[in-house]
């Protein structure tokens, strides 16, 4: 018998009747779980042998679905959340219109599971070969720009920078509070800023208290950062069109040190 997922997404298993082979326990089935508990409970208090007492199995049997450490399961996740980026683009677009088509897919793909943001982001545990499609993708339409050698590396990790630690700033976890009152603390925080020596901060409160990073005490689940978003990943692409048209500054060799 195979696992099966309830109605709120959460695997349900059914009584293992052997190896994991025997029980047709699938690879995808244990990433579904994984993602599931994640946007329950949140990563830090993911618990591999939980994940295996849900499944109904052991923990040797995810690891040999797997990998052998949580660090694969973990690869395994990223590259469920970001598997559906190539078919996001238009093959016969513009490389820069393809770089956009990824990158806001890759922001709604988050959102779907806003707990795991962490790991695509700010954890290098979803480090491995499992996202290669997607890396690949960005880099063909940088290499269609012109990019090459260390320009397309430089290239590459301002987007990735950017974009992705945008993505996880935006969906950070606010703190754990334990009287449940932090929001109200920070918002009565702001709302006492002296105008004299933050004139500007101030005057800009009412645009910006709970709409920015720093000055906030909801993340981007609940409060929108799309605009926001959206303004850096056209700055990032235009600045990176204003390069690509410098061929000097897209060359393949490395600078001579003679």
């Amino acid at each position: 018998m195979s696992s099966a997922a309830d109605k709120q997404g959460t695997f349900v298993a059914k009584p293992p009747r052997g190896r994991a082979a025997a029980i047709g326990l699938t690879r995808a089935q244990i990433v579904e779980a994984a993602i599931a508990q994640i946007d329950a409970r949140g990563l830090s208090a993911f618990s591999l042998r939980e994940l295996a007492r849900g499944l109904g199995v052991s923990p040797a049997v995810i690891y040999w679905h797997v990998g052998g450490s949580k660090e694969d399961l973990f690869a395994a996740i990223a590259a469920t959340i970001t598997g559906g980026l190539v078919a996001a683009q238009d093959p016969n677009a513009p490389w820069t219109e393809r770089l956009s088509q990824v990158f806001h897919a890759y922001r709604a793909a988050v959102h779907r599971h806003p707990n795991i943001s962490p790991l695509l982001g700010a954890q290098m545990k979803s480090n491995g070969n499992s996202s290669l499609d997607w890396i690949e993708t960005v880099l063909r339409a940088l290499a269609d720009g012109g990019f090459q050698g260390t320009a397309l590396r430089d290239a590459f990790n301002a987007l990735i920078g950017g974009l992705c630690g945008f993505v996880t700033m935006e969906l950070a976890p606010a703190p754990l509070s334990e009287d449940g009152a932090w929001e109200s603390r920070v918002a009565e925080r702001l709302a006492a800023v002296d105008p004299e020596a933050y004139p500007l901060t101030h005057a800009a409160l009412p645009q910006l208290a709970n709409r920015i990073f720093v000055l906030r005490w909801q993340n981007g689940a609940e409060v929108s950062y799309e605009e926001s978003f959206s303004a850096l990943l056209e700055l990032l692409i235009d600045g990176l069109a204003l390069r690509a048209a410098r061929p000097a500054t897209i060359a393949l060799s490395e600078p001579s040190h003679g």
